[in-house]
């Protein structure tokens, strides 16, 4: 009975405290707004953690989960030992690590330290119940769409209904950015860059500055291969807020600078290739066991190697899986994503004449970002049920902006789900 008191009790205050929050920072939002994001928001979480326990598991959702009842623990008997823990010392004494050797293994263990030492502390508010701890999770994650949608509406108040729904409400994305994993707080770090880089640019202040920083703190730490692909599309939009153009032309300068170098450093010897993370990352991958998976042919040096996989990585990041290839509700779930993004494709090519705003540098954001995130994925990831995860925020960047120049959906979701005057 404690259970169900503590997490309506969390669920009614932290919704209420949330909306005039949220009030107070520019959200044309009622109570009736706030309450269907939380509650969409729970659910889904709710929902994640509930099937890979009964279907796949538990996933690392539920392994974080089950170690940090120890931390809870140790925390409450030693709280200096607890916290030090945390740190970079501890880890690499006990593996001996020097130099940028030590500082890799520390960034590459640091989701999960960060999520087991998180949910101890949350288990002292939750009573060591993980949906509980999920329901306390979304109310420090929420921040990340949230931004995006501040970002979005501020600039294409006409378009404020659209977004609600493409922000919030697509069902795997929301699925995949609630369950207690690196995603969730991927999309807060990503939202954090682009709404505060949008601030600096034009009109820099030791507030924006430090939102982009923690930003970039936060894809380091968490999963600093998104960092790596997200710098270039981040560098191009802070220069086209700069310049006041709409124009791609400093996206497509610096992606073709940096295609250029790529593949002229595939001609040089193996350890001087820029394609070496990629080819390390996916034989990490190919380590792995997985119960279904795509066809991938292995990177090797050269640039033969990266032209003849190109097929292969975009048909399974952004095409798979098929309709008829779901072996079960995930993947058939995830298949909707395609239609629907296929549908967005229709409805750009056919509107995207009369849209005047679609050049916008935030636009060119997400479809450079996304488009390129699609690639990386493609390239190093052979598991199906991986790659719908890893690709659920360039997912929603791209279908944002695929659906950002439909004319009906702008006219008719505007005055159905706000009034603006």
């Amino acid at each position: 009975m404690l259970t169900y008191f503590l997490f309506f009790f969390y669920l009614f205050f932290g919704t209420i405290a949330l909306h005039f929050i949220i009030r107070w920072k520019f959200f044309p939002f009622t109570i009736y707004h706030t309450a269907s994001i939380v509650l969409f928001k729970v659910w889904m979480g709710c929902l994640y953690g509930w099937l890979f326990l009964h279907y796949y598991g538990g996933d690392d959702t539920w392994n974080f989960f089950n170690e940090s009842l120890v931390q809870t623990h140790l925390l409450l008997q030693h709280p200096g030992q607890f916290f030090r823990e945390f740190g970079p010392s501890l880890s690499l004494e006990v593996t001996g690590y020097h130099g940028w050797e030590a500082i890799l293994f520390y960034i590459s263990h640091f989701e999960r330290w960060f999520m087991i030492k998180g949910l101890a502390i949350l288990n002292l508010l939750s009573g060591k119940n993980y949906y509980i701890d999920t329901l306390l999770f979304e109310f420090l994650v929420i921040p990340g769409p949230l931004l995006l949608f501040k970002l979005m509406a501020r600039q294409f108040p006409l378009k404020m209904g659209m977004n609600f729904l493409l922000i919030f409400f697509i069902p795997s994305v929301t699925f995949w950015c609630s369950g207690i994993r690196a995603e969730a707080l991927l999309l807060l770090s990503l939202a954090a860059l682009t709404y505060n880089g949008q601030a600096y640019a034009l009109k820099p202040g030791a507030r924006n500055i430090t939102g982009i920083a923690l930003g970039f703190l936060g894809l380091l730490l968490i999963r600093y291969q998104f960092l790596v692909v997200f710098l270039p599309a981040f560098v191009a939009y802070i220069i086209s807020l700069k310049k006041n153009t709409g124009s791609p032309v400093y996206f497509i300068r610096i992606y073709v600078a940096g295609c250029l170098v790529f593949f002229a450093s595939l001609f040089l010897a193996a350890p001087f290739q820029f394609s070496s993370p990629v080819r390390e990352a996916q034989r990490g991958f190919f380590r792995l066991y997985g119960n279904t998976r795509y066809p991938l042919d292995s990177l090797e040096p050269g640039p033969v190697s990266f032209l003849k996989i190109f097929p292969q990585a975009t048909a399974n990041s952004l095409l798979r899986p098929y309709p008829w290839e779901g072996k079960n509700a995930l993947q058939s779930f995830s298949s909707v994503d395609v239609l629907f993004m296929i549908a967005g494709i229709l409805f750009f090519w056919l509107s995207h004449r009369r849209n005047t705003q679609i050049g916008h540098p935030v636009y060119w954001l997400f479809l450079f970002y996304a488009l390129s995130q699609f690639l990386a994925i493609g390239y190093t990831v052979p598991f199906p049920g991986a790659i719908v995860r890893y690709r659920a925020i360039p997912f929603l960047m791209l279908v944002l902006f695929l659906y950002a120049g439909n004319p009906l959906l702008q006219e008719k979701l505007r005055y159905r789900f706000f009034k603006l005057h």
